[in-house]
């Protein structure tokens, strides 16, 4: 369980992949948001990733209103970084 801020908040949780982005291993057919490298079983992997639209601003109205929690099935490798990058105010405190 997670602690909670304030138990009056309600909780959302957010799915990272798919929904706040979309995360590839080969380029785009459009040009990335940005890229990030992975190391994995001793190779480095290159991430190209799409942000949804207005995402940082998603994070910032919803955290006024809940208390965000980010998941993904993905490995904290990948994850972390990215979401360094797409919430860089710190609106998620849960991942």
């Amino acid at each position: 369980m997670l602690p909670l801020k304030n138990s009056n908040i309600k909780t959302l949780v957010l799915d990272l992949d798919e929904t706040l982005v979309h995360s590839c291993g080969v380029p785009f057919n459009c040009p990335s948001d940005f890229i990030i490298q992975i190391e994995q079983d001793n190779d480095i992997h290159d991430v190209h990733v799409l942000v949804r639209p207005h995402v940082e601003e998603f994070l910032e109205k919803m955290s006024k209103r809940f208390e965000l929690v980010i998941f993904t099935a993905s490995i904290s490798k990948y994850a972390n970084p990215l979401l360094n990058i797409i919430d860089k105010m710190g609106f998620v405190p849960f991942r």
